[in-house]
């Protein structure tokens, strides 16, 4: 979602580029060009990644942003690797690209053997609990885009950072509100909390731990993606 490329974009020169089939943005690190687009929250627009994939070729594909911690053990602000991604009844699973599962625990990241891609924001802790038996961290973008790239022979993977544990509900009902493209409207979530404002406390600390652990994101992206060129440099050289 913007709100989660915020805090990695403030900190690079992105540029738009123009005979891009959809919005995409663009930076480097060394000679590697690195290029964003949003899915937004449930990937509404992973269809339009095909074209993208088609039009740029790119030579690996990561799906990154926050996730739902669903064992005691991963906190907020913790990175986590991927090194499959599922569905909640397992009838579809991706396995990342163990290269870059291996680099990504170099830069820090803890290696989570099943992230769950889930229809829905998992909101009470009961469902988180249940989910736990299956998988380590849910999301709701990763499958179908890795499933994308997979198909065209792109190797993959996720990248998530923790942003509500186990035992943390989702008081707020994000879902509703957001728009067709999965970007939440934060007027949409002022109007509930004026019609519940027992809520706003819940909310504030959530805005405050998004925060905290987005910049952590943007802080590990950047290292992942400086060693990614130092390997690319050395194989090339």
């Amino acid at each position: 979602m913007k709100q989660e490329f915020a805090p990695w974009r403030r900190s690079h020169r992105f540029r738009g580029i123009a005979d891009s089939p959809q919005p995409v943005s663009v930076t480097s690190f060394g000679s590697t060009e690195v290029y964003v687009a949003l899915a937004g929250a449930g990937a509404p627009d992973a269809h339009r990644f095909h074209e993208l994939t088609t039009h740029f070729t790119p030579s690996l594909g990561i799906v990154t942003g926050v996730a739902a911690g669903l064992k005691p053990e991963w906190r907020p602000g913790d990175l986590l690797v991927a090194q499959s991604v599922s569905s909640p009844d397992a009838a579809a699973a991706i396995p990342a690209a163990p290269n870059l599962v291996d680099l990504a625990a170099q830069c820090g990241a803890k290696a989570a053997p099943v992230l769950i891609t889930l229809p829905r924001i998992a909101r009470t802790t009961a469902q988180k609990v249940r989910l736990a038996s299956i998988g380590d961290a849910a999301d709701m973008e990763s499958l179908p885009l890795m499933k994308q790239w997979s198909a065209c022979g792109i190797p993959s993977l996720a990248l998530r950072v923790i942003l509500d544990p186990v035992e943390m509900p989702m008081t707020c009902d994000f879902e509703a509100a957001m728009d067709a493209h999965g970007q939440v409207r934060i007027t949409r979530i002022l109007a509930q909390l004026a019609r519940r404002p027992q809520f706003l406390p819940d909310f504030l600390r959530l805005a405050q731990q998004s925060r905290r652990v987005l910049t952590i994101l943007a802080r590990f992206l950047d290292r992942f993606f400086e060693r990614l060129d130092h390997q690319s440099q050395n194989s090339t050289s």
